[in-house]
């Protein structure tokens, strides 16, 4: 049985709440918190999680329409990187549209406007949870990762890290970019596992660079072993270049 998603739509002055069942497959909304700072406000983030025996925590990542991080993205990131010193694991979702999704819901179950308010967060919340499960179902049928939107690196030594989600786990896991490489019209990108045992052997893996239905990028594993073993030798080339400039 897997563990429990505790997602958030985090606001400045609300935090809707939603879980997932052990089967990760229904969002259920579940409570507002009304903010008070930050320490009885991650406080009570963790009594949910023990409440549902989770560590695992989605938070609704607040983007531009054009898909650029901005002010509102920075105060999120924040309040999470207090949750992952309490000890919980936070990964995000888009979030754009989520509210306006929610508001609609809740309109077409007639309620109240005084009731849309005090209930639209947590739903907003089920809905970005929901959309990350349903992503995750796609995951597991087609073997595709997507970009996890968490901590933008700032350091040189860091700027070609980048997260993925695990198909089995819904963990992210970072990922060393090595090279991006044209192979007959596609692209294709080659990545080694972060290890923090820097004697240890890497293994590049090779995945293609795709979109699924929705246009999103993904990233989708090679399974043919032609097509790999090719794009694999133009990386070794790509690298032998680089050692001799």
């Amino acid at each position: 049985m897997n563990e429990r998603i505790l997602a958030l739509d985090i606001g400045d002055a609300r935090i809707g709440v939603a879980v997932s069942d052990p089967a990760r497959i229904i969002a259920s909304p579940v409570e507002v918190i009304h903010r008070v700072g930050w320490g009885p406000d991650v406080r009570r983030v963790c009594e949910l999680c023990d409440q549902y025996e989770t560590t695992l925590v989605l938070s609704g990542w607040p983007l531009n329409m054009d898909g650029t991080s901005g002010f509102q993205s920075e105060k999120v990131r924040q309040f999470c990187e207090q949750l992952e010193k309490a000890g919980l694991t936070v990964f995000y979702q888009d979030e754009r549209l989520t509210t306006v999704t929610a508001e609609h819901a809740l309109l077409e179950d007639d309620m109240h406007r005084r009731e849309r308010r005090q209930t639209v967060d947590k739903v907003a919340a089920a809905v970005i949870l929901q959309q990350w499960l349903d992503s995750q179902k796609s995951v597991q049928r087609t073997g595709r990762y997507y970009l996890n939107y968490m901590k933008e690196e700032t350091t040189m030594e860091e700027s070609n890290i980048i997260e993925l989600i695990d198909d089995e786990t819904g963990e992210s896991v970072s990922f060393e970019h090595l090279a991006t490489i044209e192979h007959e019209g596609a692209y294709y990108i080659a990545l080694t596992e972060v290890s923090e045992d820097e004697a240890e052997e890497c293994e590049v893996i090779i995945m293609k660079i795709d979109q699924d239905e929705d246009g999103n990028e993904c990233y989708v594993q090679v399974d043919d072993e032609d097509e790999q073993q090719a794009v694999f030798d133009k990386f070794v080339e790509l690298m032998d270049e680089e050692v001799d400039e």
